[in-house]
């Protein structure tokens, strides 16, 4: 099933929403933004559909998702869960799924202690390292995945292999 996203948001605004979370709900060391908010923290997009994360399992952070995607399903009159079209597992649901929590990445074989371990720190929230948002849209291949795949590439091109900080970020931050 292929959900279609309607709505596209500043990606500085949904950092700030999640910042809201960390650290009284979701411990920095416990979760890594994966999907395309590691296209934006390096400029390649200015603008972000939801932000997904990938919390450490069984952690507190992905327990108090649970929790808020309950609290936020009332709210926002949606369901609090999905199912993973790609690993079958629960997806917690925040803001009517503005932000996705999930334990499991959907790369097979993946592990989440070693993307954690290995993530990109920008600004203290971890981001997936860029290379591994290359190999997941490569799989997923969807048209999106494609464009972000493109957006990358011109990136690097003119950049240099490695994308810097959004300026904005760190003005956001300090």
């Amino acid at each position: 099933m292929n959900r279609v996203r309607r709505q596209v948001y500043g990606g500085l605004k949904l950092i700030n929403l999640l910042r809201q979370h960390v650290p009284t709900d979701f411990d920095p060391d416990d979760f890594v933004l994966a999907g395309s908010a590691r296209l934006w923290a390096g400029g390649i997009t200015p603008r972000l559909s939801d932000i997904d994360l990938l919390a450490r399992p069984g952690s507190e952070t992905w327990r108090r998702a649970m929790e808020l995607a309950f609290e936020h399903a009332i709210i926002f009159d949606a369901a609090p869960l999905r199912t993973s079209e790609y690993t079958g597992d629960k997806i917690a649901r925040l803001y009517g799924g503005i932000v996705e929590v999930c334990q499991t990445w959907l790369l097979p074989e993946s592990d989440t202690a070693s993307l954690l371990d290995e993530a990109d720190v920008i600004d203290g929230l971890k981001y997936l390292p860029l290379h591994e948002v290359v190999a997941y849209k490569r799989l997923l291949d969807r048209d999106k995945d494609r464009d972000d795949l493109s957006a990358i590439e011109e990136h690097l091109h003119r950049h240099g292999p490695q994308p810097l900080r959004r300026p904005e970020i760190c003005d956001a931050v300090i």
